[in-house]
């Protein structure tokens, strides 16, 4: 199989996380996508995430519906600061014959060399990088980018941090999340209260 591996904090996943997911099946013939919430990012400050376990809550939520995209918690469950070296060795010695492939956005890529191990990386998945709106291609060329596959998808221009900032403001978000993680949020009041 060819399986996708696509991390982040996800707070919340949005619908450009859903769709960089389905752009690399159909871009890469990949069999399914595992969306993977981090427990504790090395790169992101904790209290600007919600729990884990909340964040895994709406990730479920955005896949339900979509078999071929699925949540994988081994982050969330490990309860650490979440390396993605660990995560693919983890699904690695689960699926020892198949492909994988590593998705990003330009911008995550382009801080590719900064994460841990990222040659042992290069052992366990393919890099597989998406554009995104503002990143030059060329400009985020780096030591690793003949090791990667590149994939288009539609240009869609939504964060999860400007989503937070809709909802400080109390501005509508829909649209831009999953029906079923807007409704989450509602209802559990998230992201009322600045980070």
């Amino acid at each position: 199989m060819n399986i996708g591996i696509y991390g982040g904090t996800f707070n919340p996943p949005h619908i450009g996380h859903l769709i960089l997911a389905q752009s690399a099946i159909d871009a890469l013939a990949l069999d399914h996508v595992l969306l993977v919430p981090a427990f504790r990012s090395p790169f992101k400050l904790q209290s600007e995430s919600l729990p884990a376990a909340q964040r895994a809550e709406m990730v479920e939520l955005a896949v339900s519906g979509n078999d071929r995209i699925r949540g994988e918690y081994y982050e969330v469950l490990k309860e650490d600061t979440s390396y993605t070296i660990d995560t693919l060795q983890h699904i690695r010695d689960r699926h020892p014959e198949d492909t994988l492939y590593l998705l990003m956005g330009e911008d995550t890529f382009a801080e590719f060399h900064l994460w841990k191990d990222p040659e042992k990386i290069l052992t366990l998945a393919t890099p597989a990088v998406a554009g995104r709106p503002g990143y030059d291609a060329d400009a985020a060329a780096h030591p690793y980018e003949k090791a990667a596959r590149r994939f288009s998808m539609p240009r869609i221009d939504v964060s999860s941090t400007d989503i937070r900032q809709r909802v400080r403001e109390e501005r509508s978000i829909q649209y831009l999340v999953p029906w079923t993680v807007q409704v989450f949020i509602t209802a559990q009041g998230l992201y009322r209260e600045p980070a």
